[in-house]
């Protein structure tokens, strides 16, 4: 009986050496100090505490890119021709119409002469024809004259038939009477038959003035008709002249804008060949403004839009920044590389940007100013949700907060939380509700805005 109890009270030493010797090796754990805080064990951890601060936060995205000019134009010939003269040669600057070079075309240009030598014929033409119509008119107009003055020989002749006619019924009813003799009577008869012959002259002569007045309107119709093809014929003669001008331009190269000639593959006496199939003659970039363009991941596209602010910084340059706006994007992604096409132009005005420099290219896709901040360390993330641990009369009090940008080590609370509370700085994620802590040092500064 007394064996089996010094047995029993080895038995219970040696386990509560061992509970000893396991509670000295047991690290200071997140899942040990709650055992002992719910086995009523109170553990008191040691922490450090912030105060949220206000400063800029931005969403950025930092890609590197390249500066390329906003317009590059090659130069071919559209004509066949030899040339004649070139006036520039790379790196010269010139200005929007300025001739590059010329070709010889001896066709084209007798081509131009021809068709110019027929507009002139054309006019003169049309200037004839118009001299036809004033003399068709002169005619309409005598021979309207001379109807109006047979119509009024008719009304005469008339007027003696009628005047004969009643002459010769008095004479008549005289020589009934046996007051006038026979020989009147013939005599008035005479003259009363000369007089409707003179009637149906005239009315035939009213015929033939009416035919020549129509024949002279005719005429007039076929002089004005004549006119207008004579235009229609400058017309055509002047478009004709207009496309050979066009064609016999093309024999000269002039620059599209303002710019400078960045490669040159022509020499005089050489013969070009019309269309795109060999080498430009010119290649011209344009010189006032280039575009940086760079390649937004997948990741960070959806945020960047037109007119976020982008800072161009290139290293030839000894890391000078330049400040740009996003002018363009694809708007879809390349499917090749899942990124998206974003450019920046900028002005050149001192020749210090130019097309094939290295960039770096950060862009601010999205700014908070004044906004209030926590150390990332002090934030939890638990079941989609977002938490950190106040410190309330040295216990530890978890606060569900609403977060937003985060930008390097700092992060953006929304909601939740209020300015100059104190916030465990790291480790929350291992103290409980209610746990007694304990502050290693003093918490300075106030939440001051930052930018």
């Amino acid at each position: 009986m007394q064996i089996n109890r010094h047995l029993r009270g080895l038995g219970l030493a040696a386990l509560g050496s061992i509970g000893l010797l396991g509670a000295g090796c047991e690290r200071p754990t997140g899942e040990s100090t709650a055992r002992a805080a719910t086995a009523g064990s109170p553990t008191v951890a040691r922490v450090s505490l912030v105060i949220p601060e206000r400063m800029t936060v931005r969403r950025t995205t930092e890609q590197p890119g390249q500066i390329e000019a906003v317009e590059v134009t090659p130069m071919y010939a559209k004509l066949a021709g030899y040339v004649g003269s070139v006036s520039v040669d790379i790196g010269d600057r010139v200005t929007k119409g300025q001739v590059l070079a010329e070709l010889r075309v001896p066709e084209v240009e007798a081509d131009l002469k021809q068709k110019r030598a027929m507009v002139e014929e054309a006019q003169a033409e049309t200037k004839q024809a118009e001299s036809i119509v004033d003399v068709a008119r002169a005619g309409v107009t005598s021979a309207e004259a001379k109807v109006t003055e047979i119509q009024a020989g008719i009304r005469r002749a008339a007027s003696d038939v009628a005047r004969w006619k009643a002459e010769y019924a008095r004479i008549e009813q005289l020589f009934r009477e046996r007051a006038q003799t026979g020989s009147l009577l013939d005599e008035t008869k005479n003259k009363l038959d000369a007089a409707e012959a003179t009637a149906e002259e005239v009315k035939a002569k009213v015929k033939s003035a009416e035919a020549a007045l129509v024949e002279a309107r005719s005429l007039a119709a076929k002089a004005r008709s004549a006119v207008a093809t004579a235009v229609s014929h400058v017309g055509v003669a002047r478009f004709e002249a207009e496309r050979a001008a066009a064609i016999a331009g093309y024999a000269k190269l002039v620059a599209p804008y303002d710019g400078v000639v960045i490669r040159r593959k022509i020499d005089t006496g050489q013969l070009t060949t019309p269309g795109t199939s060999g080498e430009p003659l010119f290649v011209v970039a344009r010189s006032d403004m280039v575009t940086i363009s760079v390649g937004v991941p997948e990741t960070e596209a959806p945020f960047v839009d037109v007119g976020d602010t982008a800072l161009v910084r290139l290293t030839a340059l000894d890391g000078r920044t330049f400040v740009g706006k996003v002018t363009r994007t694809a708007w879809a992604l390349d499917e090749a590389t899942r990124t998206l096409r974003t450019e920046i132009d900028l002005p050149s005005k001192d020749d210090v940007l130019r097309p094939g420099l290295y960039a770096y290219t950060t862009i601010i896709a999205e700014e908070h100013k004044a906004a209030m901040t926590l150390p990332t360390t002090a934030v939890i993330k638990d079941g989609g949700k977002s938490f950190c641990v106040s410190v309330l009369d040295n216990r530890a009090k978890r606060r569900e907060i609403k977060v937003g940008l985060t930008e390097g080590k700092r992060i953006e609370v929304l909601s939740g939380l209020k300015d100059g509370e104190k916030v465990v700085e790291a480790g929350a994620a291992s103290l409980v509700e209610g746990q007694v802590v304990e502050v290693m040092t003093p918490v300075e500064g106030t939440a001051k805005p930052k930018s």
